[in-house]
């Protein structure tokens, strides 16, 4: 399916209910902290844009939230804006190729992907202080579609 010619994005994937678990790693503060939410995603009508929903309950407390995920008309890059119930309004860029996806923000960074069935997406998310310094593992995360049995 396409659009002007253009492969819609492949957030196909994604669509579904998750259970989420992850765990805080050193760098975090909160090393060995689990945490555990539950995520939905759903596409818009033409597909052109996925709306993912969280409710989180992380080890400082819980966060809800919204993001949008989308494909720039004039170029190839995705990108994602996201707000929370503490007033939070993010913009992340994403990309994805053989190796999985990357999501890219000023302070955090996300790399994983699916499992070869498709009811697990699994990566690291990592982070840092200052544009200049190094990236710190924050936290490795596993989504797991809801339905799909193992």
């Amino acid at each position: 399916m396409t659009t002007n010619n253009r492969p819609l994005p492949p957030f196909q994937p994604f669509v579904g209910e998750w259970d989420t678990e992850g765990t805080m790693l050193p760098a975090s503060g909160k090393s060995g902290e689990h945490f555990h939410a539950t995520d939905s995603y759903e596409l818009l009508p033409g597909g052109h844009f996925l709306v993912h929903r969280w409710d989180a309950h992380m080890p400082e407390g819980r966060t809800r939230g919204i993001e949008i995920f989308g494909r720039d008309k004039h170029g190839d890059d995705f990108f994602m804006h996201s707000y929370d119930d503490l007033g939070n309004a993010g913009v992340m860029t994403a990309s994805v190729d053989d190796e999985g996806w990357t999501f890219l923000g000023e302070s955090m960074r996300f790399h994983g992907g699916f499992s070869e069935a498709g009811d697990m997406f699994s990566g690291i998310w990592e982070f840092r202080l200052d544009p200049e310094k190094t990236w710190l593992p924050w936290m490795s995360v596993t989504l797991k579609k809801r339905g799909v049995r193992r």
